[in-house]
């Protein structure tokens, strides 16, 4: 099974990471090339293209015109995310062997980086998968990726059993072109909803949390059966046959 999750915002680079194994991305040198673009840019560009403000632009200003220094910090990306899903992940409490079985099994797409394992080593950055950043391929990382991804996860399908789970938002998930994948591949999709006074809904934060939970509930329990991923039940959520549609599978509080 290969399980699929959209980056964070918010990455740590302060507080080490558990383990000093780490593994280099297999697009470092397409990474290069989008921080040679942006650092065309000057700051009040970058605002525009991250619609962040200018406090927050100038920081990005600053990580890539630092990218190349030697000094700049790296982390492994499994550690260095720390947004709410990864919280959910929870990527400190994985032993050696967890961590091992995650390098094969996860995979972390990102605008910059392209697709990551979660020991490859990574410096601070910021650049959205929908960004339109004008490159050699075209007007937006969409272009620029075109079909490096999709052969990526395809490869990495192909030498497991053909089975997705896929934790993504939209915006990640588009990069990929379901389409090219390998016959037979099962893409497994879930969601997850809160119960309230009108019906369910869905909730982002609560969302994004369930998917690092999920996350974690597949690598920490080595699942190979998809079967088994509807056990999950991780604060409270329970898998919901009446309102799961196909491999659009629900989970519910």
């Amino acid at each position: 099974m290969i399980i699929t999750l959209s980056p964070a915002k918010m990455l740590d680079f302060k507080i080490p990471a558990k383990t000093e194994n780490t593994t280099i991305p297999v697009f470092e040198k397409q990474a290069g090339e989008l921080i040679e673009e942006l650092a065309k840019y000057n700051v009040e560009d970058l605002a525009g293209l991250e619609k962040i403000n200018l406090t927050q632009a100038l920081t990005v200003y600053q990580q890539i015109h630092a990218f190349s220094i030697d000094k700049t910090p790296k982390k492994s990306s499994g550690f260095a995310y720390n947004g709410i899903a990864y919280k959910g992940l929870d990527f400190k409490s994985f032993d050696e062997e967890d961590l091992l079985y995650a390098q094969e099994h996860l995979v972390i797409l990102s605008g910059l980086y392209g697709a990551l394992r979660p020991l490859d080593a990574i410096k601070p950055y910021r650049l959205e998968m929908q960004a339109e950043l004008q490159n050699k391929k075209g007007y937006t990382l969409y272009d620029f990726w075109g079909d490096n991804l999709t052969e990526y996860l395809s490869k990495r399908l192909n030498c497991d059993d053909k089975i997705w789970l896929n934790l993504m938002s939209n915006e990640y998930t588009k990069a990929i072109d379901k389409k090219k994948l390998p016959k037979n591949t099962t893409i497994i999709v879930p969601a997850f909803k809160e119960q309230t006074a009108t019906g369910y809904r869905q909730v982002v934060v609560h969302t994004k949390k369930a998917r690092g939970m999920m996350a974690r509930f597949a690598l920490k329990n080595r699942i190979t059966d998809i079967e088994h991923l509807k056990a999950f039940d991780e604060e409270g959520y329970t898998y919901s046959p009446e309102l799961s549609k196909g491999n659009e599978w629900m989970f519910v509080r």
